[in-house]
């Protein structure tokens, strides 16, 4: 079913691409509810090297790309992603649980209104945020739930034509009035494992 709702056009294809910086995962112990335990994981992801080789190729090959989702391990490396991306000269914020709600509220309507290019995000925009123009997923979370990496990926799944998108609010005809382009696919570089762990989320 699936491949059927990219086929008649309800829901976006996405082209996946594993790519190795060097994430380690074999010393990550795995918690009671199946997925790595969350610090470990991020101490294994977030080192200078890593996320910075990491971030060049996110540059290197979403660079034709409308809208950035990041997916970070903890809330350090949000923050170490997003100031990286912002020295390749790649508008961004990281969105997290320590954030004001007032100021993530801020940065996603800039992000919205494409003031802001990427969104690095942990543990708030994995699940019901609804943003069809997003075109690009950067994969720096390691996950063995099945869930989660349905949940993370189905954000690049919706399908976005700026001529058919409606205009009833401001919001609406902000996004219309910058991201003026017929989305695709949604493109997916998975820098953690998921994909080889996992598998494709149509299967």
């Amino acid at each position: 079913s699936f491949n059927r709702l990219i086929v008649e056009g309800y829901l976006s294809p996405l082209v996946s691409f594993r790519r190795d910086v060097g994430i380690d995962l074999s010393s990550v112990k795995i918690g009671a509810s199946g997925d790595y335990m969350e610090g470990a994981a991020a101490e294994a992801v977030d080192h200078e090297a890593i996320t910075r080789k990491a971030v060049q190729e996110c540059v290197a090959y979403a660079s034709q790309r409308w809208s950035w989702l990041l997916f970070a391990s903890s809330v350090k490396h949000a923050e170490n992603i997003t100031r990286m991306l912002w020295q390749h000269g790649i508008s961004a914020a990281a969105i997290h649980s320590e954030l004001p709600a007032g100021e993530r509220e801020a940065r996603i309507k800039a992000f919205k209104r494409g003031q802001l290019r990427c969104l690095v995000n942990m543990n708030v925009l994995t699940t019901g945020f609804d943003f069809p123009p997003i075109d690009f997923i950067g994969m720096l979370r390691p996950t063995r739930s099945t869930g989660l990496w349905v949940q993370m990926l189905g954000r690049g799944t919706r399908p976005f034509d700026f001529t058919r998108y409606p205009t009833d609010t401001d919001e609406d005809r902000a996004v219309v009035s910058f991201f003026r382009f017929v989305k695709q696919n949604c493109l997916v570089l998975d820098f953690a494992g998921n994909a080889r762990s996992l598998g494709p989320i149509n299967d």
